[in-house]
């Protein structure tokens, strides 16, 4: 259930995009990775709060800078740092969601609060089919 609530969320991000216009304020908002051994940064990133009865999870959701219809998403625990903060990662590609859970997620974050997330991470995405996407060298320095 939850692979498909983070699925539906990813896809509405991507809508919501498509459609508002771009807020300039001072908040960083940088998220880099290596795709497949090729650096990438992404744009805009949205953070969004999910409460739930015993703990609160960040969503930080973001577009690919080069090419729009690229995405990456990352789900982590609010106020967690550390090994295990960072829960599940999805990349689409345009075409094919991709993804990884807690165990084949390397993560360090380092700060998770209600101003700021910052840490590093790296996984490989696996989709519905079995192919894969490789990230490493992955940084989040979001302000929200």
């Amino acid at each position: 259930m939850k692979k498909i609530f983070c699925i539906l969320t990813f896809v509405a991000v991507a809508f919501s995009y498509s459609s508002c216009s771009s807020d300039s304020d001072s908040k960083s908002s940088d998220m880099s990775a290596k795709i497949n051994g090729a650096t990438k940064t992404f744009k805009n990133a949205t953070v969004t709060e999910e409460v739930y009865d015993e703990y609160t999870d960040f969503i930080v959701d973001a577009i690919q800078s080069d090419d729009a219809t690229k995405m990456l998403s990352i789900s982590l625990g609010k106020d967690t740092t550390g090994s295990e903060s960072v829960y599940f990662i999805q990349y689409f590609d345009g075409d094919v969601f991709y993804q990884a859970s807690e165990s084949g997620i390397t993560a360090n974050i380092t700060e998770s609060s209600n101003t700021k997330i910052k840490g590093t991470f790296s996984a490989i995405l696996t989709s519905e089919s079995g192919s894969t996407v490789t990230v490493s060298n992955g940084v989040i320095n979001v302000a929200h």
